[in-house]
């Protein structure tokens, strides 16, 4: 009865020990973006990920294979996720505006809660990122873009944009600035609202004033 006790005990323990593992997984996989993020993917060994979580460098091959394993499990999270938020805000309708300042805000709220996968994501897009087997970005992005352009497009057509606007050229420079975000965001002095309500009125109506901007158009005009 008491080997039949310490068995049950055993096994309870080990099935204790195994319960935590997703969570384990969840930690390595945090740690290992955030190197990533500081040093770049290549830079990045084993050792100072298993440092960084405080086991043995070992123990991480129970949990994932390569370090592009633990790549992979970030960036296919993140940019699904990302793709899954900017659908779900261009289908809630409004204008082109309307839309564009909610895929603002998507924007950046995704960026300031995954700042190491976007880093990432700027840091080996044209380096590790074009390897075969991370195809899957690109296709992403690829549908991300098109999905701003057409809002760029609609917003053309409806008047609300203007009609020399080139709407790749306008997603990519959003993104640009939105990437950027994350390194002098303080919510002690920032709020998000406040940050795509600036962002969207500069983006918007621009730098000057309606005078200033008549002005340059008529200086223009007679420079031309």
């Amino acid at each position: 009865m008491v080997l039949a006790a310490f068995e049950k005990g055993a096994s309870l323990g080990a099935m204790a020990k195994r319960r935590p593992a997703p969570e384990r997984r969840r930690q390595i996989a945090q740690a290992a973006g955030e190197l990533f993020a500081e040093r770049g993917v290549r830079a990045t060994t084993v050792r100072d990920i298993g440092d960084r979580v405080g086991v043995l460098s070992g123990s991480l091959y129970h949990h994932f294979k390569t370090k592009h394993d633990i790549v992979h499990e970030l960036m296919h999270a993140y940019v699904d996720g990302l793709l899954a938020r900017y659908r779900g805000v261009e289908g809630l309708g409004g204008s082109a505006l309307q839309k564009l300042e909610r895929l603002f805000h998507a924007c950046i709220r995704a960026n300031l809660e995954h700042p190491a996968e976007e880093t990432m994501l700027i840091r080996e897009l044209g380096g590790l990122f074009d390897l075969d087997e991370f195809v899957y970005i690109h296709e992403t992005l690829a549908e991300i873009e098109a999905l701003f352009v057409k809002v760029i497009v609609q917003g053309k057509s409806a008047g609300e944009i203007r009609e020399d606007v080139d709407p790749r050229f306008v997603y990519r420079m959003m993104m640009d600035v939105m990437g950027a975000v994350p390194r002098w965001y303080d919510p002690e002095q920032h709020s998000e609202d406040r940050v795509v309500e600036a962002w969207a009125n500069l983006f918007f109506r621009g730098m000057c004033p309606p005078q200033a901007q008549a002005r340059g158009v008529s200086e223009s005009a007679v420079a031309s």
